[in-house]
Order: structure tokens, then sequence, then C-alpha cells
């Protein structure tokens, strides 16, 4: 599976032209569709009336209450502006103009001064783009900051169908397959990445074990995951998770692999 496509902070300046040139029509036409469905403002440049849009908007219902609900947060009403594009051209005439350094990507979340903003072009299983860069925007509605490889594992987790999350995750048959090469993945080493271009395709994968261990594993991981988003939340120095971990779940490591060894 491709590595997620991560989010993108933007200085002050480029946020301003973003916001400024937001509310205009598409580099090539004007939007076919507009939606408000929770707190997603959606503007797109092909009708949602098809099966895949009327599916993605029955998800994007409910997207918000399921990151809510599983980590345990409560997010802000804050709008989250998702803008699709019918083609890979169209959007990246789009972002040339307002977020130039996301052009290369699939898809992007940018976290602006006003409100958080999502780009997506259709192409085949966009629908996955979509959910992973809304989970982006409603944990920075929630949370004043991410640790990046936490931020990617939960986009990771959040960006399949919830039917999936649990064990229908193309990343469950990776981590299957280096279980036998004595898979031994790192936390500490994934919270030593600070930029995006530092994770690798198994960084991303290995992030996306941690957060399905610490979500679905062990009552005392669960907790200690609690406490850190707390903490995070309300303003407590944080640290690193995997020294919580350490702490107070004896033999983690080692958990973590029992804990995929026994899904069924």
């Amino acid at each position: 599976m491709r590595p997620p496509v991560p989010s993108l902070s933007l200085p002050c300046a480029a946020i301003a032209m973003c916001v400024l040139l937001s509310g205009s029509a598409t580099a090539r036409g004007e939007w076919v569709d507009m939606r408000t469905v929770d707190i997603f403002e959606i503007r797109s440049e092909f009708s949602l009336n098809d099966d895949v849009g009327q599916a993605l908007l029955t998800e994007f219902q409910r997207l918000r209450d399921d990151v809510e609900s599983t980590l345990g947060l409560e997010a802000s009403n804050d709008l989250i502006e998702v803008n699709l594009f019918a083609n890979r051209g169209s959007y990246q005439d789009f972002l040339s103009v307002r977020v130039p350094e996301g052009v290369s990507r699939v898809a992007l979340f940018v976290k602006g001064t006003d409100r958080g903003r999502v780009y997506v072009y259709r192409h085949r299983g966009y629908e996955t783009d979509v959910r992973h860069e809304c989970t982006h925007a409603i944990l920075h509605n929630a949370l004043p900051y991410v640790p990046l490889w936490l931020d990617e594992g939960f986009a990771e987790y959040f960006e399949v169908p919830a039917s999936e999350r649990a064990t229908g995750h193309s990343h469950l048959n990776s981590v299957r397959r280096a279980m036998y090469l004595r898979w031994n993945p790192s936390l500490t080493e994934l919270e030593s990445r600070s930029d995006l271009t530092e994770m690798s395709g198994s960084d991303y994968r290995d992030s996306w074990a941690w957060a399905h261990y610490l979500l679905h594993g062990p009552v005392e991981s669960r907790q200690v995951l609690s406490n850190y988003l707390y903490d995070i939340r309300i303003g407590n120095p944080a640290g690193m998770l995997s020294e919580r971990l350490a702490q107070n779940v004896p033999g983690v490591r080692s958990q973590l692999t029992l804990h995929f060894k026994n899904l069924k």
C-alpha cells in the first residue's frame, strides 16, 4: 500500500494566500457539488451522487464520532474544508498557486490558522486518501499537537472503512510477513522522526502497527495511550510514549508481537 500522504504546515504568508484564494472557483471551472456534513465543508469538481460518493458522504457523517470515541478525544467544531478534484491535472493547477509545496503529493492536509483544509483528486481508491487526510484534520482539531509517528499511525488506522480497521488493513499482511524475518519495530526510532522525508514505507506500517496495538491490545497499553493523549490535550508535558509504555507495560515489544500473532 502506498505510504500515506502527510499533513503540511505552511508559513503564515502562504496560509494567508491559501485563505484568500480558497473561496474562488477551481483552476479549471466551478465546483460541481458542494455539501456540508457535520464539520466538513465539501467542495467537489464532480458529482457525489454515485455509489462511491454517497458512501463517502455517509462516512463523513460518522468519521469524527469514530475518531473521538476510539481515542477518547473531543474535537472542536472548527470547520474542515474538503476539496475534491476531478483529476490530477486540476488538483495540481489548483495547488500550484495556493500550496505549491503539495503539488507532487496525491493528497494533502494543511493546518491553516482559520481551518484545516484537505485536498484530494479522484482516482481509484481516492476515498482512502479522503479518510486519511480528514483523520489528520480531526486530530489537529482535537489536540494542540500530534507526534508525527502517531499522527500517521492513526491516519493509517482510520483510512479504511470501519468494518476493516481491526483486521482488514493491508498492513496486517505486511506485518505478518515481517514477523517471519524477526520483525522488531522500535518505537523510539519512530519517535525520533521529525520530518516526513525521514519516514520510510516500513515506518508507516510500523506506526500503524503500534497504533493498532495501543487500540486493540491489553488494557494497560490502552490506558497508557489514554493518559498520554489527555496530557497533550490539557497541555501537560507528555514526553515520549515509549518511556511511558516501558514503565507501565513490562515486555511491551514482545507484547506487540504477541498481539499480532494472536490476531484473527
